[in-house]
């Protein structure tokens, strides 16, 4: 006879009851009216434009948990300024016409800077129209510009492929007076301040413009373009050397030179700027000295095949020799092997490259990535022993790639941590591994079929 299963008993605990399960009520036989709410649940709710997960009592406890950390209603525009930021930054994040909504839910308290906020934001999410939207309606409730809503349409203008306009944007009477606010009366003619003089080495998004009917001008000869427009902004550069600037001018100088092929000035103004580096440096700045070291590697030779790749070996090498805290890392190696998908001999190559950097760097400069590279020239050389050796490797995860979303979650941390750091893009690499490990069976078996004719004929 078979025995009938029992539920297990559980005991209760008095002190793992919340306060919402006590008071628990059904929605059929409550008293309390629908339209009972009050109006500011909404603006002080964290799960904010939802009054019936905001009432329910069938939520769950992760969004009772949630329910916990209320916003307080925007009575100045600091406060506003304050809860915008951190909706943004909520798990899973709040999107940007919701926060455009609640920006509208208190005119009185909306300021230049809560303005400024949302038209970042759109610029990043690639939302063209709705900084449209912004500046208009920013215009009619009579907000004043300041300089950094200027770098903001400028930074919009140039996204768009609107260059002459953010030119006239930034000669402009508005950016010209806030210029002179600042430097007391005194005239700014001598050189625009770097935040504003970046923003016109920005990039057309043209992905970004989804709008039917818009056509993008393009010139019948754009290095000639490109050239006369370096040239104006190189006369409104920053008063200060280029030794005392940031990395970040660096980088857009370096990657415009090199986009006109001024290879070997951009190599030299790298080389000036890295000889004149403190002793000390932090590793936020040794990362942006590394980006600069990047776009080098990237686009610092015009040769082909395995002339680049030596070019952009010696290129790699002069640098890191100029300071000593400047170290590659995966994603340096990743790019500079790169180079040898015009070589012959490509995966022999990849796979020394890789072994005389292991033995200099240590063995973390060896990443999937890098192992998965080497696996693809490895195969576009024939080399089978070579990139079984690679697959096998990158079978076995990283480290890095074990975490997830709830991993940066649980840290108790209440900003919502970048895209990249939470999708590190595992599928992708995933993917190609599985790419490449059928074209190496496919090659073993074509080897094979070859040889057995080979013996059959005979």
């Amino acid at each position: 006879m078979r025995s009938i299963r029992r539920p297990r008993l559980r005991h209760l605990r008095s002190d793992s009851i919340i306060e919402e399960e006590m008071n628990f009520s059904e929605p059929g036989r409550s008293t309390e009216p629908p339209g009972s709410w009050d109006d500011d649940e909404l603006g002080t709710c964290c799960i904010w434009g939802d009054p019936l997960l905001a009432r329910s009592p069938f939520r769950s406890r992760a969004q009772t948990s949630l329910q916990r950390h209320t916003l307080p209603p925007a009575t100045s525009r600091a406060v506003l300024y304050r809860n915008l930021i951190q909706l943004s930054c909520r798990v899973p994040p709040i999107t940007l016409p919701q926060l455009m909504d609640y920006h509208d839910l208190y005119p009185e308290t909306n300021s230049t800077r809560s303005y400024n906020f949302l038209i970042s934001m759109a610029i990043r999410t690639a939302s063209f129209g709705s900084v449209q939207w912004l500046l208009e309606s920013m215009a009619a409730a009579d907000i004043s510009r300041n300089l950094e809503t200027h770098k903001l349409v400028i930074r919009w203008q140039i996204r768009v492929g609107a260059w002459d306009a953010a030119w006239q944007t930034m000669t402009g009477s508005g950016v010209v007076s806030c210029l002179r606010s600042i430097n007391d009366g005194n005239d700014s003619s001598a050189g625009w301040p770097d935040f504003l003089w970046l923003e016109f080495f920005g990039s057309l998004k043209r992905r970004s413009i989804r709008r039917k009917g818009v056509v993008i001008g393009v010139s019948d000869d754009p290095f000639v373009l490109y050239a006369q427009r370096f040239l104006r902004i190189m006369e409104k550069r920053p008063s200060s050397s280029l030794i005392q600037v940031r990395p970040r001018v660096i980088h857009s100088i370096a990657y415009v030179l090199l986009q006109l092929q001024q290879q070997k000035h951009a190599l030299e103004v790298v080389q000036t700027y890295f000889n004149h580096l403190p002793t000390r440096l932090t590793p936020d700045f040794t990362v942006h000295c590394l980006d600069i070291i990047h776009i080098l590697i990237l686009f610092g030779s015009r040769k082909r095949g395995l002339k680049k790749f030596h070019e952009h070996r010696r290129i790699l090498t002069s640098l890191l020799a100029s300071h000593p805290s400047l170290k590659p890392t995966s994603t340096t190696l990743f790019l500079l092997l790169g180079s040898l998908r015009g070589a012959m001999r490509s995966g022999a190559l990849a796979s020394e490259c890789l072994a005389s950097f292991k033995r200099r760097w240590g063995t973390s400069i060896e990443d999937r990535r890098v192992r998965l590279r080497v696996a693809s020239l490895a195969l576009k050389q024939g080399r089978l022993d070579i990139s079984n050796e690679m697959l096998s490797d990158a079978a076995e995860r990283d480290p890095a790639s074990n975490e997830s979303a709830s991993d940066f979650i649980e840290h108790g941390s209440s900003r919502r941590p970048r895209f990249k750091d939470i999708f590190r893009g595992t599928g992708n690499l995933q993917a190609l591994q599985i790419r490449l490990g059928k074209r190496m069976r496919r090659e073993k078996r074509r080897r094979t079929d070859k040889i057995q004719s080979a013996i059959q004929s005979s």
